[in-house]
């Protein structure tokens, strides 16, 4: 995960970057197998959908370390990512926002770099923390939730204005198989945005299942 997730990280300045980043998500995955998460847009901008992004977990070391292919999205939708090997950390939120600044150029006209920038300085800053309940295996169990608007004191934010507002939502739980569980972005339709409101734009990536070879 380091190429990409250098972009993002600012080692050491907050816990939701410690989270994140520093963490070893996959200690709890002790063979090799696939993480299945499900993604879903709801938009009232464009065309919403769904699609899956799978994870291979393989050649896990004693150190905890595995090496980690993806097939993100699927059909024409498929975006090309390269394995990455030794892992401690599960890559695909940083995939996701890999994804996600790039969606931002593309909706906006601006520089998917600087979306990343801010991502990245809000993360370092550190989050609105939450304990919350997670459904699995029908059971509940225990997560961490973190929520930051990464945009919403930027001056030049009138550029962009409809996605000035924008949510990222990060979920954890050490249950969960590969301990990312959703991360989730809102586009809300004013300046804030509540669990229940309406939004422009829902989009998610959300744990599913894990299948041992």
């Amino acid at each position: 995960m380091v190429l990409f997730s250098n972009a993002f990280a600012e080692p050491g300045f907050s816990e939701v970057n410690n989270e994140l980043f520093d963490k070893a998500h996959l200690k709890n995955i002790t063979q090799p197998g696939t993480l299945t998460y499900k993604y879903k847009k709801e938009s009232f901008v464009e065309d919403s959908r769904e699609d899956t992004i799978k994870v291979h977990v393989s050649n896990i070391r004693n150190t905890g370390r595995s090496d980690l292919s993806f097939d993100f999205f699927t059909n024409q939708y498929k975006r090309p990512y390269e394995p990455m090997e030794n892992q401690r950390g599960n890559g695909v939120f940083v995939l996701f926002l890999e994804f996600d600044v790039h969606e931002m150029k593309r909706l906006t006209g601006g520089e998917w770099r600087y979306f990343q920038r801010k991502l990245r300085w809000a993360l370092a800053a550190g989050a609105e923390k939450k304990q919350v309940d997670i459904d699995y295996n029908g059971k509940k169990v225990k997560g961490t939730q973190y929520i930051v608007q990464p945009y919403i004191n930027d001056p030049k934010n009138a550029r962009y204005k409809l996605y000035a507002s924008k949510y990222y939502i990060f979920t954890l739980s050490e249950d969960i198989p590969g301990e990312i569980y959703e991360v989730r972005t809102i586009v809300p339709d004013g300046d804030t945005w509540h669990e229940g409101q309406a939004a422009l734009v829902d989009e998610s990536i959300t744990f599913e299942s894990y299948k041992p070879e």
